[in-house]
């Protein structure tokens, strides 16, 4: 199942993020983070929920942080299925495997951005969403 984050500011369009990782923590700390910063944020800590947020508010959703290594379910597949689906190519990558050479050979293939965990919030992940974000 995926949840929403409670935190909306009336009249302010803010963009939404999806984030799909296993991690009940890592979605927490996401979560909160981006919401204080004036996200939306939806998480799904798994592929079947990952597909279902993108199926019930793919019109609502920006950009999609996908994990790699979601339980035993593959990030790089969910990536996949959003293109094939939703044709909806907005989505970064995050990962605790950088280092292992399909990982970032994959990555390397793929042209995607990004981000190693434990994740940088103010250094690496806010400033590319502030860019991200104006460039869309």
């Amino acid at each position: 199942m995926f949840e929403q984050s409670k935190m909306d500011r009336p009249g302010i369009h803010k963009r939404t993020i999806l984030v799909v990782d296993d991690d009940r923590m890592v979605l927490s700390i996401i979560s909160e983070y981006l919401t204080e910063f004036g996200y939306g944020v939806l998480t799904a800590g798994d592929l079947k929920s990952g597909l279902e947020a993108l199926r019930s508010g793919i019109k609502d959703i920006d950009l999609v942080m996908i994990d790699i290594k979601i339980g035993r379910e593959n990030g790089f597949e969910l990536a996949d299925m959003i293109e094939d689906e939703f044709r909806f190519y907005h989505y970064v990558f995050l990962t605790a495997f950088f280092w292992e050479e399909k990982t970032l050979e994959e990555l390397l293939r793929r042209g995607k951005p990004y981000f190693e965990k434990p994740l940088r919030f103010e250094k690496e992940v806010l400033p590319f969403l502030e860019d991200y974000f104006k460039k869309a």
